[in-house]
């Protein structure tokens, strides 16, 4: 498995490198935009909303997890679907970068409600963990579907052996996705607990 990723990083590096520089990049400019625009107070609350709810006792874990599963499969199915257009790379790019932007937002908003210190806790628990294995997933996907993009525009037949390839990595960016969202899930009984002695 490690020899296999890392074959895989360095067939890959041009793409991936790049939509690292895209998705930092988006992550600067949802700083920005936090601080320097009037979003700031809006989604301080609707994270405080957030966090009041998950503290009721109908709150159903099963639920976020489900809805966050659909969400993702939502953005899979887009860049995958772009590849039947003369745009795939640029609709692939927006789509990371907009994804970016709401992660440099939650991060400015999390550090608002919970300071610096706390802040920097709860970050690393329900933000830097889940997002270490779910962005890997998505850069995974994203690869794939820029590199199949190139294989129909240079007029090369996608076979047997290429689809099971493609399948093999669908499985395992899909399965870090969705672990991401049981990562996010499981320490934000930690989150909540952080909150209610705010």
């Amino acid at each position: 498995m490690n020899k296999n990723i890392q074959k895989y990083v360095a067939e890959n590096i041009s793409i991936i490198s790049k939509i690292l520089l895209f998705y930092v990049s988006g992550v600067i400019l949802g700083v920005i935009l936090f601080v320097f625009t009037d979003i700031k107070a809006e989604y301080i609350d609707i994270v405080k909303n957030i966090l009041e709810q998950t503290k009721q006792e109908n709150f159903e874990s099963i639920n976020v997890i489900a809805n966050g599963l659909k969400n993702n499969l939502f953005f899979i199915g887009i860049i995958y679907s772009s590849i039947i257009t003369i745009i795939s790379p640029l609709i692939i790019m927006t789509i990371i970068v907009l994804k970016a932007i709401v992660t440099g937002i939650y991060v400015c908003t999390l550090f608002s409600i919970f300071g610096i210190l706390k802040g920097i806790g709860v970050i690393i628990l329900n933000v830097l963990l889940p997002l270490l294995l779910s962005l890997t997933g998505f850069i995974i996907i994203s690869t794939n579907a820029i590199n199949i993009f190139k294989d129909i525009n240079l007029g090369n037949k996608i076979g047997i052996k290429e689809a099971i390839k493609q399948g093999y990595w669908f499985i395992i960016s899909f399965s870090l996705i969705s672990f991401s969202i049981v990562v996010e899930q499981l320490t934000s009984g930690l989150v909540i607990s952080i909150y209610s002695k705010i």
